[in-house]
């Protein structure tokens, strides 16, 4: 990892040019670094004035800019948080989706939740191994780090009848943290006032980030808000819920800027917000498992005889092979994809091992089938192959889903930029922070 970084130094370097520091602590140095996603954030988000994003508005003016993050295969929540924490594409962080692909068995109720799942170091180790605090609030593949002094992880039972933030208190670092912010921040949280696609989730998220930072005074904090991203599955890019979940979701990166000038840290802290992924609208949903149990090469449900398997990791259907060598079964099913009629292939096209593997995608995939825009992929293995659906989706290989970037903060001159990757993100940060290689 280090050494990685190291060859992106002058990339990063660039970037933190344009920060233009002054030449004292006092006049606004940056001493602090909170990244927040917005997950699902579109730079029409920003952009559109009919969008009610106040605050994102101003730091996008008075700040810097980058007007499109390009993404990893596939564009998804877990491996895209990954990669903004350590800036390496999935293949090598290795958490390649947000649930695991486990070899045509049933991955509905599991997901990447613990941190021992990345494979090379983060900001928050690189962050804690140079003697800085870190602090953290339900980012995803964080469970368990020993790099994060105060921890609030993404994860939760799989009895979903459970008390919910009840069974994470032990996973929290340090143990009692998650009951100290209830008591003096936020309130209680539970499935009314803490729901999953809830506005009431992002509010409460930034008093927690706010009590942190004044009490612990964290140097490095990542946060996940995360409301955005399910009113655009459930309804698309243009719904009234999306506009009342924006609105949400921009005052709670408001409270944290209030916070930081009402506490005097305005001036030493850099505000990063950035998305996950992007969205795209869809009408069609596309279900290719379906040709390989009509061909007899998966069974009907997890668990049973296969030899291929497509599995949607985002929106993008990626082909395992049971055996990798087997190319009589690849070949066959590249025989398959041929033979469709026109009506059906021309909603997909074929990712090959080469671009997957340039992009860092899995390696055991043996080809994926990325959809145009307007259709989403299933991982359904009987039914309609092409059916009627609409909503929201991401995950796409070629970027049609990108995020967006804002920086706020000391130093920072109005300024934008068409475009970085978001491998560029975390070298980019260390460098704020000024830890060594």
């Amino acid at each position: 990892m280090r050494k990685i970084i190291s060859c992106r130094r002058a990339l990063a370097t660039m970037l933190l040019a344009m920060l233009t520091m002054s030449a004292t602590m006092a006049s606004g140095q940056p001493r602090y670094v909170i990244l927040i996603t917005i997950d699902g954030l579109r730079a029409e988000m920003i952009d559109d004035p009919l969008m009610p994003s106040p605050f994102l508005k101003m730091m996008s003016r008075d700040g810097l800019r980058i007007a499109r993050v390009e993404g990893i295969p596939p564009a998804a929540t877990y491996p895209s948080h990954t990669t903004l924490v350590t800036g390496e594409v999935p293949a090598r962080h290795r958490v390649f989706y947000n649930r695991p692909f486990l070899w045509n068995k049933d991955t509905a109720r599991i997901s990447y939740w613990y941190a021992d799942s990345i494979a090379v170091p983060t900001i928050w180790q690189r962050a804690h191994e140079a003697g800085m605090t870190t602090a953290s609030l339900f980012w995803p593949v964080s469970t368990g780090s020993p790099y994060i002094d105060y921890n609030v992880p993404e994860f939760w039972s799989l009895d979903y009848s459970c008390d919910q933030m009840e069974y994470i208190k032990p996973s929290c670092t340090p143990l009692g943290i998650l009951d100290e912010l209830e008591r003096n921040a936020c309130g209680k949280l539970d499935t009314i006032t803490y729901q999953a696609g809830s506005m009431q989730r992002d509010g409460r998220t930034a008093a927690m980030a706010n009590y942190l930072m004044n009490h612990y005074q964290p140097r490095l904090m990542t946060i996940h808000l995360i409301t955005t991203d399910y009113s655009q599955h459930d309804l698309g890019t243009q719904s009234e819920r999306l506009l009342q979940d924006v609105a949400s979701a921009d005052h709670a990166v408001g409270t944290i800027i209030e916070n930081l000038r009402l506490t005097h840290r305005l001036d030493s802290t850099v505000v990063i917000v950035t998305g996950d992924h992007g969205f795209c609208d869809y009408h069609q949903t596309l279900s290719p498992n379906v040709w390989l149990t009509q061909a007899q090469l998966l069974s009907e449900r997890p668990g049973g005889e296969w030899k291929a398997c497509f599995y949607a990791g985002g929106n993008t259907s990626f082909l395992y092979l049971r055996n990798a060598a087997d190319t009589k079964t690849l070949r066959r099913i590249r025989k398959m994809l041929d033979k469709l009629p026109d009506d059906v292939r021309c909603l997909f096209r074929i990712v090959e091992k080469d671009e997957l593997t340039a992009k860092g995608a899995d390696p055991a995939v043996a080809l994926a089938l990325e959809p145009v825009v307007g259709v989403a992929v299933t991982n359904n293995r009987t039914g309609d192959v092409v059916a009627s659906q609409r909503g929201g989706t991401h995950g796409f290989i070629s970027g049609q889903d990108a995020t967006t970037l804002i920086a706020y903060g000391p130093g920072i001159e109005p300024k934008r930029q068409d475009s970085i990757r978001q491998t560029d993100i975390a070298p980019w940060i260390i460098e704020i922070l000024k830890i060594e290689n």
